[in-house]
């Protein structure tokens, strides 16, 4: 592998441990950086919600009005990055733990999911960003209600 396609996918893992930790960070703002002005995402695996296109301040406007009241910890493993130019795939398995930050009671007071995620990214003026997000969900262990975009499903 040369040293520019390492230097590629370094990034890339950056930014997509950057996108994880502005959930667990409830750092909206810092969160627009990783993605692009208009991104595909396909969340249909884990609540029903139909794949499709949303802006960038949408997207981050329903993961705030979703999760601002958790606890989060979000977790990849095993990331396979592959780059075309300036446009790059990654896939990695998940673990997010979800913990409500008041009276938190027993083991109703979580949520956490595990799975698969997908991401496309591009590169412009030197910068990756995310522009199409996929989760292909395995299982869910807790209280759904605590994600408040999520209905009860039967896992």
């Amino acid at each position: 592998m040369n040293d520019r396609l390492l230097r590629e996918r370094l990034a890339i893992h950056d930014r997509l441990c950057q996108f994880q930790s502005t959930f667990d960070g409830l750092d909206w703002q810092r969160m627009e950086g990783c993605l692009w002005e208009q991104l595909h995402v396909d969340y249909s695996s884990f609540r029903d919600e139909p794949p499709g296109l949303i802006k960038r301040a949408d997207y981050i406007a329903l993961r705030q009005a979703a999760l601002s009241e958790l606890k989060m910890q979000h977790n990849f493993s095993n990331l396979l990055v592959s780059v075309s130019g300036d446009n790059a795939s990654a896939q990695c398995n998940y673990q997010i733990y979800r913990f409500r930050t008041a009276n938190c009671q027993g083991e109703t007071d979580f949520f956490h999911s595990y799975g698969r995620y997908f991401f496309d990214l591009s590169k412009r003026e030197d910068e990756w960003r995310i522009c199409r997000i996929r989760q292909e969900l395995i299982a869910n262990h807790g209280t759904p209600g605590l994600h408040r975009a999520v209905l009860a499903r039967k896992d």
